[in-house]
């Protein structure tokens, strides 16, 4: 038996060939278990990153939810803001007319007063022509001209108009008659 020089290359490179396909499968092997441990990798980064997104998805969710509310909630103050302010500005509004009433009866009760002290004094004096002329009148009183006396008739028919807030008739009838018999005097003259 004699193992001539080529057929023991050949049995050499049929050994060597069958060690590097040996190699090559292993190497293949060890490759497809690399590649499948990266893909196993990579599949659970991938249900990491899914679950990561459910996760961001719900959190954006409830902002937006947050977000909404907290705006619903600034419209509404801004529009109880908005009716508080209206509120003031009738109650200011108001506030402007209670002082011009108020001032037309602080005017009435000054006129009251006055004609109740002439009324006393006039009582207590009981003489002269021009003191019984001047004895229900106070709406007219210190006028001494004609120019005085209309005047004071303007002055008086922009105050009790009734037309005005504090306006009345009653009291502009008793204006207009003491500003024609004062009128009618000072023709006289």
């Amino acid at each position: 038996m004699v193992i001539s020089m080529l057929d023991f290359a050949e049995g050499f490179m049929n050994v060597e060939a069958s060690d590097d396909l040996k190699k090559m499968k292993a190497w293949m092997f060890k490759e497809q278990v690399r590649i499948q441990a990266k893909k196993d990798e990579l599949q659970e980064l991938n249900r990491e990153l899914q679950d990561l997104k459910r996760t961001l998805e719900g959190e954006r969710s409830m902002l937006d939810l947050r977000e909404k509310t907290i705006k619903k909630r600034f419209d509404d103050n801004e529009s109880f803001i908005a009716k508080k302010l209206k509120i003031i500005e009738n109650a200011y509004q108001q506030l402007e007319i209670d002082r011009k009433a108020l001032e037309c009866e602080r005017l009435n009760f000054e006129h009251e007063k006055n004609k109740y002290r002439r009324q006393k004094m006039s009582s207590a004096k009981a003489h002269s022509y021009e003191s019984g002329a001047y004895e229900g009148t106070s709406f007219f009183r210190g006028v001494d001209s004609e120019l005085a006396l209309r005047k004071r008739y303007k002055e008086l028919l922009k105050i009790f108009h009734p037309d005005n807030k504090c306006g009345d008739t009653k009291t502009l009838l008793l204006i207009q008659t003491e500003y024609e018999s004062l009128r009618s005097r000072y023709y006289e003259i």
